[in-house]
This record gives structure tokens, sequence and C-alpha cells, in this order.
């Protein structure tokens, strides 16, 4: 169940943990395996218990004679936050990137399992967004202008209940972070559904796996279209919409960024909805606006993405 595969004893890893109840089962399970690794730990000072938690992930190591490295957040860093997660998930990550250019890898595992392939699936759904993999993918690259960084999950085929009888079986400490079961947060209350439903799981799994398989065949179609539809800057309209729904929000999501040197990468932005309405209106000709530096000037059949300083005089 421990995805094994994907990872390599003779490579070195970066483990983030936190002390709760997955990431320590990661720890356990890569330490008793044999892995090479480094702990990384974020103590963001939130919750009374933040102290406590550093102190179980370093006791653990000093146990087995771990590296152990933790990062202290100070609450006057985010005091002024609005979406507190986005950004601390951005100082983690920072964090697990400048330990492993530090150590000299590229790796970094995370204990995210089943239950959160899961959760992460219904947040796609529900949000609408363009996705690279529905629910998580085992591995991942990470953008990062200096080197390749990746991301590994070896947890996905594991459920938390799975992973909580391991520990209680094996006394691992752990803590339990309450605030991830209070409805605060949008992933708080889709993991709720999740307990309330323990049934639809497999059904979710089942779902999850289909979308992927037409997600592949998508993405098969995607390499053919580009080459019939994109020329450099220019889009052939014509062609373009002739696809399905979700084939032409992607060639337009290829289009602008291939252009724009991918200055619209998140594929959480609202954007490719409206690009979409303007681009397959009854106007042959119209300007459309993405930003102080780029635009899109549609003269049907063709669309031309260009820098909109040569439109601004």
């Amino acid at each position: 169940m421990f995805n094994e595969k994907i990872l390599n004893k003779k490579l070195t890893y970066i483990l983030g943990i936190s002390g709760g109840p997955d990431s320590m089962f990661l720890l356990d399970k890569m330490y008793l395996l044999g892995f090479n690794f480094v702990v990384a730990h974020v103590n963001y000072h939130k919750r009374a218990e933040s102290n406590q938690d550093e102190e179980l992930v370093k006791k653990y190591c000093q146990k087995w004679n771990l590296p152990f490295f933790a990062y202290q957040v100070q609450p006057q860093e985010y005091s002024q936050v609005k979406n507190f997660q986005a950004w601390a998930r951005k100082k983690r990550y920072d964090f697990f990137q400048q330990l492993a250019q530090q150590k000299q890898t590229k790796y970094i595992i995370v204990a995210h399992h089943l239950d959160d392939h899961l959760e992460t699936y219904l947040l796609q759904k529900e949000k609408k967004t363009l996705v690279e993999n529905w629910g998580l993918a085992p591995k991942i690259p990470w953008q990062n202008k200096k080197k390749s960084i990746y991301i590994l999950r070896p947890l996905l085929s594991l459920s938390k209940e799975q992973i909580c009888q391991y520990l209680h079986q094996n006394n691992i400490p752990y803590i339990i972070d309450k605030t991830n079961y209070l409805p605060i947060y949008q992933r708080n209350i889709t993991r709720q559904k999740l307990i309330d439903f323990p049934l639809k799981k497999k059904e979710l799994l089942k779902e999850i796996q289909l979308k992927n398989q037409e997600l592949q065949k998508t993405k098969l179609l995607l390499k053919k279209q580009i080459k019939e539809v994109i020329f450099n800057s220019s889009l052939n309209l014509e062609i373009w919409q002739t696809n399905s729904p979700e084939l032409k929000l992607r060639l337009l999501y290829y289009w602008v960024n291939k252009n724009t040197n991918n200055a619209f990468v998140s594929r959480k932005k609202p954007i490719w909805p409206e690009i979409n309405k303007q681009l397959i209106s009854k106007k042959r000709k119209i300007n459309i606006i993405l930003s102080k530096d780029y635009q899109i000037s549609k003269n049907f059949p063709w669309a031309v993405l260009k820098k909109e300083l040569s439109f601004s005089k």
C-alpha cells in the first residue's frame, strides 16, 4: 500500500513532517524502509499545540539520529493575510525547496493520502477549473526557476483509517490538529462529507479513474489540435471552435501562455471561460484585454495575441 515504486534508495529526499498522524506514518515508514532523507518541519505558531508538534517530530528524529530542520514563522508575518492556507502552503514549500537546494536533491515527499486524493477531486469539481490531473498525482513537477523540483506522494493508496490503525498498533505518537475539522475552510467542509458518507469513497475512486482516462484522451487530442489551430501568436478560430468545450479552453490556455511566457499559468483564474465567450461571439472584430501587458485582437477567422503596449497609443 505504501508506494515504494516512485522512490529510490540511492536518492535523498526532503520529508515534510508536521507531527500529525499522516506525516508521522510517513516518517516512520521511510525510516523503517531504509530511505535517505532530511526531515523538514514548519512551525507557524498559530495553535497552542504548535510547539508540541515541533517537539514531537524533533524527539522522533533525535531518537533515531535523523537530520531535522525547523522553520519558524512568526504570527506577525500573517496577521494581515486573508487566505492563510494558501499563504502557509507557499511558505512551507518555499522552505522545502530551499532545503532541497541545500541538500542537493530535487525530491520532496509529502504525506497526502487517499482521503486527501478524494477531497481534492471534490474541490476540483466544485471549482470547475482546468486540471492537469483529477485528484492528486503520485509525482508532480513543482515550479522553481532555479531547478526542477518534484513532489512525491507515496501514501495515496492508504486511507486515514489505515494510517491511524498502524500508528496505534505500533505506538507511534502524533498530534491531531483540531482545526482540520472545523468548518472554517472549504477543504474541511469537503472532508466532513467524506467522513459522513464513507461508502461514497469507492464510487469516487472509480469516478476519478474514469475522469483521468478521459483526460489522457483529451491531452492526446490537444497535441494534435495545437498543430492545426495555433500558429505562433495566431489562433485559427474556424478550426478552434469545432472542438469540445474543454478542448477549446485547453487550447486557449496553451496558446496564451506560450505567447506570454506563462504569465497566465494559473488554471484557477476565471479568465478562460470569459476569453472563450468573447472569441465565439458574433462580433468579428474585438480586442480582449488580458492584462496591462497583453491583449487579444480578434479579426475573424483569426485571433492574434499581442503586447498591449502596441495598441495603447
